[in-house]
């Protein structure tokens, strides 16, 4: 059990192999917006680029330098805003007794700007290699 659970966290900190899954998804999420296949929405949209973005820097070399980070901070930052304000919207939704129960799946728009947002800050951690202890702790 121990070394699936060390496979595990291997994976998971792996720059390359995150962001080569989650661009996976964002290229497929994108084939299916551009056939129409699905209901145009400027959030899923914009958390889209966001992923799509921070894909691609986790997976430079040049990932540690000062413009990548600052760039993955600002698009970073605008995909976790507008996922949380697509939770949020969905929220006040369920306080004035709007929200579709029955219509919960994985596919709802709830769950999946959750995802996005836990996935951007995956992704805005392991950029910031928040997983490596800092220099200045010594």
């Amino acid at each position: 059990m121990d070394k699936i659970i060390d496979l595990s966290c291997k994976l998971l900190l792996n720059r390359h192999i995150v962001g080569s899954s989650i661009l996976l998804v964002v290229l497929f999420t994108l084939v299916v917006d551009v056939m129409g296949l699905v209901h145009p929405c400027p959030y899923c949209r914009t958390q889209r680029l966001a992923l799509g973005v921070l894909a691609i820097i986790m997976m430079l070399k040049a990932y540690h330098v000062l413009l990548a980070r600052y760039i993955a901070a600002v698009i970073g930052m605008t995909g976790l805003v507008v996922g949380i304000m697509q939770n949020f919207n969905h929220i006040k939704k369920i306080n004035k007794g709007e929200f579709d129960w029955a219509g919960l799946w994985i596919g709802h728009p709830w769950i999946l700007s959750g995802l996005a947002v836990m996935a951007l800050t995956w992704q805005l951690l392991l950029i910031f290699d928040a997983d490596k202890q800092s220099p200045r702790r010594g």
